[in-house]
């Protein structure tokens, strides 16, 4: 099963966790593995945050940024195969459970790469 959650929610994580955001939280000891090809470009990041991007937005360039590391990189299509055999997973970034969030639209994206994947709770 597949889950997001916030780094500050760790009632929420279930089975292992990775961090799919570009920064590692402050003042926190690291509890999770890292996953570079569900990070968001660093450009479409600020743009989000000029707010020249509304989340629609981002959301659909970050799916074509997943898209394209998908397609170039053997490493992360065989990261996804496995996925369904390492049990449960939580993917990790700041945003609280109410707020829009990037590990949402990778775990939505997830699913529908890997058929044998299966979504949780998407905080």
């Amino acid at each position: 099963m597949l889950y997001t959650a916030s780094f500050y929610a760790p009632q929420d994580w279930l089975g292992q966790a990775y961090r799919v955001s570009r920064a590692h939280p402050r003042g926190r000891r690291t509890q999770w593995e890292t996953q570079p090809y569900l990070y968001p470009s660093r450009p479409l990041l600020l743009a989000y945050r000029r707010e020249e991007l509304d989340f629609a937005a981002l959301s659909q360039a970050y799916r074509e940024e997943l898209d394209a590391a998908y397609g170039l990189t053997a490493l992360f299509r065989e990261w996804i195969e496995e996925l369904p055999g390492r049990g449960d997973i939580t993917l990790l970034c700041f945003e609280n459970a109410q707020t829009p969030c990037h590990r949402r639209v990778a775990a939505q994206w997830l699913v529908e790469q890997e058929p044998g994947l299966a979504l949780g709770d998407l905080r």
